[in-house]
């Protein structure tokens, strides 16, 4: 089982959690992401919560990837999973046991997608 802190970057999932909380990944919020590409500030913050985070020792998910040019810079920037609609819409439970089996064959994650792919 692995732990994550969720919406990493607003509220009380801040800097100061990454001291006391042992988790095993970082879930950078969808607020940062949605406007990554056009706020060079923006990359900034998520390029230092993904050095901060591996530096601790801790996995990076970025959360709220809707395009392939999210991802590609977010991969750039060294995050090692995304998840959002680039890779799929919410689905009813009873489509999602299609969804998980048609991508199972060839190794992909529907809910999120690792980078290295």
């Amino acid at each position: 089982m692995s732990i994550a802190i969720d919406d990493f970057g607003t509220g009380y999932s801040s800097f100061a959690s990454l001291k006391h909380l042992a988790a095993d990944y970082i879930k950078i919020d969808r607020y940062f992401i949605s406007d990554m590409l056009s706020d060079n500030k923006t990359q900034l913050l998520i390029a230092s919560m993904i050095e901060i985070g591996h530096n601790l020792g801790h996995g990076i998910v970025a959360e709220g990837v809707e395009t392939a040019e999210q991802f590609n810079v977010l991969k750039k920037l060294g995050c090692e999973t995304a998840q959002g609609y680039l890779f799929s819409k919410p689905v009813s439970a009873d489509e999602i046991t299609k969804l998980l089996n048609s991508n199972a064959a060839d190794g992909r994650r529907i809910w999120q997608y690792p980078m290295d792919s």
